[in-house]
C-alpha cells in the first residue's frame, strides 16, 4: 500500500482550519489534549510537537519550558514561527526557548533519550511507513516519557453504518489500514495499539474525539451544544471508540533506560537526576531549565553527533551532509 506524500508547501493548511467550517473539530481536539495533559509538570522538560503545521495547537503546550516544533513543510514552519511570535507578543525570553526544526518524521535529527513529552496530531495518516516513525519516537523519547498520539479511526460510526447498509466494501473491523484518496490512511485502534505495545509503550488513556462530526448536526444544534455533548462523550463513553479521531496517551518503558544526553544551559547538574525527580525543577534556578538545542541535535542521515554549527550552515563531519539554518529554522530535510 503506497500513499502519495501530502504537499503542504503549496497548500494553505492554516486556511483549512480558519474557514469556520472546522471549529467543532478544532475545539474537540483541544478538549482531549487538555484532559490528557492536565497536571503535567512543565519545568525542566522538553516538549516536542511533530507535525506542528502552522502552530495551531501551540497554546495548548506553551507553558512548557522548552518547546521544539517540527514539520516537513518549511512554509508551515515559517508561518508557525510568525504565529508563535505574535501569540507570545514578542516576549524574547520565552521565544528563545521555542525552536523550529524542518525534518522528516521517519528520520528525526535528535539524540536518543532526550525528549520528555511528544505530541503527534494529524500526521501518521500521511506516512507510508508508520513503523519507521514509531521506531524514531521510541528512540528519542526518554524512559517513562509520555507520548500523545492522534490518528484517523478506521472503525468509526460512519464507516460501520455504511458497511452494514452495503455502501462500503472494506470492513471497518479488520486491522488492515484503509486508504482514503491518495494521501490518507485510516487505522484500526488495535493496529496502532499493537505498534505501541511492540515498542514497550503502555497506553494510559484513550479518548474518542469529534464524535458528533456531522454537517447536519453543526447546522441544527450548533457548535456550543455539540461541544457540550462532545466533552461528556469524551469523559464517559470513550471506551466506545467510534469517533473519527482517536487520541492516545501512552508512557514508554524502555528495557534498558538510556542516558539523557542533553545539557541544561549553564548547568553542572546531571540531567538524568533532574528528570528522575519530579520536584527537582522547584529547587533549581531558572537558568538551569533552558536547553541549548544544538546539544540534542544529530545528523538525521548517519545518526552521528558530529555536527558543526555556523551562522547559516550545519555540517556533519561524519557523512559530510550539509544542512541549513534559515530564518531561525533548523532545516534537516533530506
Amino acid at each position: 500500500m503506497a500513499i502519495r506524500k501530502s504537499n503542504y508547501e503549496s497548500y494553505d493548511y492554516k486556511e483549512f482550519w480558519e474557514d469556520n467550517k472546522r471549529i467543532y473539530e478544532d475545539k474537540s481536539e483541544r478538549l482531549a489534549l487538555k484532559k490528557m495533559m492536565a497536571g503535567l509538570k512543565t519545568d525542566s522538560r522538553i516538549f516536542l510537537d511533530i507535525g506542528c503545521g502552522y502552530g495551531r495547537l501551540f497554546n495548548e503546550y506553551m507553558n512548557f519550558k522548552n518547546i521544539i516544533m517540527v514539520d516537513y513543510s518549511l512554509k508551515g514552519l515559517k508561518t508557525a514561527r510568525d504565529n508563535v511570535r505574535k501569540f507570545l507578543k514578542n516576549d524574547e525570553q520565552k521565544l528563545s526557548s521555542v525552536y523550529f526544526v524542518a525534518a522528516n518524521a521517519t528520520s528525526l535529527p535528535f539524540k536518543s533519550d532526550c525528549i520528555d513529552f511528544l505530541l503527534t496530531v494529524r500526521v501518521i495518516h500521511h506516512l507510508n511507513s508508520p513503523e519507521k516513525y514509531f521506531n524514531e519516537v521510541c528512540r528519542i523519547l526518554r524512559n517513562e516519557g509520555l507520548y500523545f498520539l492522534e490518528f484517523a479511526n478506521k472503525r468509526n460510526l460512519k464507516n460501520i453504518l455504511r458497511y452494514f447498509i452495503g455502501k462500503m466494501d472494506t470492513s471497518p473491523f479488520n486491522l488492515i489500514p484503509s486508504q482514503i484518496g491518495e494521501t490518507i490512511l485510516n487505522f484500526h485502534p488495535k493496529y496502532i495499539a499493537n505498534f505501541l505495545h511492540e515498542r514497550n509503550f503502555i497506553i494510559k488513556r484513550l479518548i474518542s474525539v469529534s464524535n458528533f462530526r456531522s454537517e447536519l448536526l453543526k447546522r441544527c444544534i450548533g457548535t456550543k451544544f455539540l461541544l457540550l455533548f462532545e466533552s461528556m462523550y469524551q469523559n464517559f463513553f470513550s471506551s466506545i471508540s467510534i469517533g473519527p479521531s482517536i487520541f492516545l496517551k501512552s508512557v514508554l518503558h524502555k528495557k534498558e533506560a538510556g542516558k539523557n544526553f542533553y545539557k541544561f544551559t549553564d548547568s553542572k547538574i546531571n540531567s538524568s537526576n533532574v528528570l528522575s525527580n519530579d520536584n527537582a525543577g522547584k529547587s533549581l534556578s531558572k537558568k538551569y531549565l533552558k536547553i541549548n538545542i544544538c546539544d540534542i541535535l544529530i545528523c538525521p542521515c548517519c545518526k552521528k553527533e558530529n555536527l558543526l554549527f555556523e551562522k547559516s550552515k550545519i555540517f556533519c563531519t561524519s557523512c559530510k551532509k550539509i544542512f541549513s539554518i534559515e530564518d531561525g529554522i533548523y532545516n534537516f530535510k533530506n
